[in-house]
C-alpha cells in the first residue's frame, strides 16, 4: 500500500526551505523585485497613454450650420435642390426635383423619398411621346442646359426611355461650405432594392481640375437591397470613401474607402449618427460615438505619393501631379459642401451586376431597369418612411483660425 500525501483539513503543508533564513531573505527580495516591476509597468503605460494623449493636436470647432427640420417646409436659406435628368455621371436611373413628392419635412424630419415617374406622368409617357425638359420650365440646375441632363424624350423607336424614377438631392453649395470641420448628421435610410443613399460632400470650387481631381468625400453610402444573407452588402453595411485621382480611370478610391457593418439594428431600421472629423492632419469618418471610426486616414504623404500614378495615360498624354507640393492634404485642403441624396440604380459599377436587372452595357440600361418593375418595385415599401431617406438633424462645424477666420468670442 501507499502513504496517502493528501493533507489533511486545516493542516499546513511542509515546507522546508522556509525555515532557511537565506530562502526568507530570497523570497523577500523576489517579492518586492515583482511589486517594483509591476508599479513600474502601469507607471510606464500611463504614462505612454498621457504622452500620446497630449501629442494629438486638440482642436476647436464652430457651429456654422445647424437644421433641425422644425416647421412645415424645408430651409431654402440652407438647402438647394438639384435638378437634372442625365444620371449625374454615375448614369442613375432618377431624375431630381424640387417637388414635395420627393423631398418634404413632417414632424420634424426632413424625408427623402423616391417615387415612380409614372405616378406623375402615366406609365405610357416612360417609354413613347414625352418630352420632359427642365430647360424649358427653366428648372434645370447643370451648367449645360442643352444636353441630356436637362432634357429626354421617350420614343418606342429608338428604345429611350424617361427616367423611371423621381427622386432629390439637397445640397448646401450656396449656404455652407467648410476647409476642414465636423460633420454630424442624424439619419435613417431607406429599404428597397436598387435604392442608393449617401451623405457626401464635393468641392465648393474645382481648384485642382475636374472629378476627380479635386477630390469627394463620401461618409456615409449604402445599398437599401433586401438581405439575402448575412454576409450581403446592401442596408446592413455602410460604405465611407475619399474619391482623388488624375480623371476617371485613375480614381484611387479603393486606397481610401472602409466599411462598417451591422448585424443588428441596421442603418434602414432605426436612426443612426454619421460624422466627419477634418483637419490639416488628417480625416475620419464615424457611425453613432466618434470612438467607432469607419476610415481614417492621416495626412501624411502627398496623394501623389500615395496614388502610386503611372507616368503615361493610356492615349499616350503624360500624367503630372495636379497638387502642391506643400500641401499633403491637397485635394482635400479645399472648401467642401454637404449633399444628401437618394438615387437608384446606376451604371458605374457600384451595384453588384451578377444581380441586376439590367446590363451596365446596356446602350439603354434606364429600359431595362424600367422592364424589370415587377421584379424590384415590389421591394420598395409603400411607407414613404420606410422607402426614403429620413433626416433629425444635421450640423456642420468649421475649424477654428482657418485662412485666419476665428470662431465667434462665446
Amino acid at each position: 500500500m501507499f502513504k496517502s500525501q493528501l493533507l489533511r483539513d486545516g493542516e499546513e503543508p511542509y515546507k522546508p526551505w522556509v525555515g532557511q533564513k537565506s530562502r526568507k531573505r530570497a523570497d523577500r527580495k523576489a517579492y518586492w523585485t515583482f511589486v517594483v516591476a509591476v508599479c513600474l509597468g502601469i507607471v510606464g503605460a500611463a504614462a505612454l497613454v498621457a504622452t500620446g494623449y497630449l501629442s494629438v493636436k486638440k482642436h476647436n470647432f464652430c457651429l456654422v450650420m445647424e437644421d433641425n427640420f422644425e416647421g412645415t417646409t424645408i430651409n431654402d436659406k440652407i438647402w438647394f435642390h438639384e435638378q437634372q435628368t442625365g444620371g449625374f455621371g454615375n448614369g442613375e436611373f432618377e431624375y431630381t426635383t424640387a417637388s414635395p413628392n420627393n423631398s418634404y419635412v413632417k414632424d420634424g424630419q426632413l424625408y427623402i423619398v423616391p417615387t415612380l415617374t409614372a405616378d406623375s406622368l402615366g406609365e405610357g409617357a416612360i417609354t413613347n411621346g414625352y418630352t420632359l425638359n427642365l430647360t424649358a420650365s427653366n428648372t434645370c440646375t447643370s451648367s449645360n442646359t442643352s444636353d441630356v441632363y436637362c432634357a429626354v424624350a421617350s420614343n418606342s423607336s429608338t428604345g429611350v426611355v424617361l427616367p423611371p424614377v423621381q427622386s432629390a438631392r439637397l445640397m448646401t453649395n450656396f449656404s455652407t461650405a467648410i476647409k476642414y470641420g465636423r460633420v454630424e448628421i442624424r439619419a435613417k435610410m431607406p429599404t428597397g432594392n436598387w435604392i442608393w443613399p449617401a451623405l457626401w460632400m464635393m468641392p465648393q470650387s474645382s481648384v485642382y481640375g475636374t472629378w476627380p481631381k479635386s477630390g469627394e468625400i463620401d461618409i456615409f453610402e449604402s445599398r437599401g437591397n433586401l438581405i439575402k444573407s448575412k454576409d450581403d452588402d446592401t442596408y446592413n453595411v455602410m460604405h465611407s470613401t475619399l474619391h482623388w485621382g488624375l480623371d476617371s480611370m485613375t480614381d484611387r478610391y479603393l486606397k481610401t474607402s472602409k466599411v462598417y457593418q451591422l448585424y443588428r439594428n441596421w442603418y434602414n431600421q432605426q436612426f443612426h449618427t454619421f460624422g466627419l472629423e477634418w483637419t490639416p492632419e488628417g480625416i475620419y469618418t464615424w457611425v453613432d460615438t466618434p470612438t467607432r471610426k469607419v476610415f481614417s486616414w492621416k495626412f501624411d504623404q502627398s496623394f501623389w505619393e500615395r496614388g502610386q500614378f503611372p507616368t503615361v495615360s493610356s492615349n499616350g498624354t503624360g500624367y503630372s501631379d495636379p497638387w502642391p507640393k506643400n500641401s499633403l492634404a491637397a485635394p482635400f485642403d479645399q472648401k467642401f459642401y454637404l449633399i444628401m441624396s437618394v438615387a437608384v440604380g446606376g451604371t458605374n459599377g457600384y451595384f453588384d451586376e451578377d444581380d441586376m436587372p439590367w446590363s451596365n452595357n446596356a446602350d439603354n440600361a434606364r429600359k431595362e431597369f424600367w422592364n424589370a418593375k415587377d421584379s424590384w418595385y415590389p421591394t420598395w415599401p409603400q411607407a414613404p418612411e420606410d422607402r426614403g431617406m429620413l433626416v433629425d438633424y444635421v450640423k456642420v462645424y468649421q475649424l477654428d483660425g482657418v485662412d485666419g477666420a476665428a470662431c465667434p468670442a462665446k
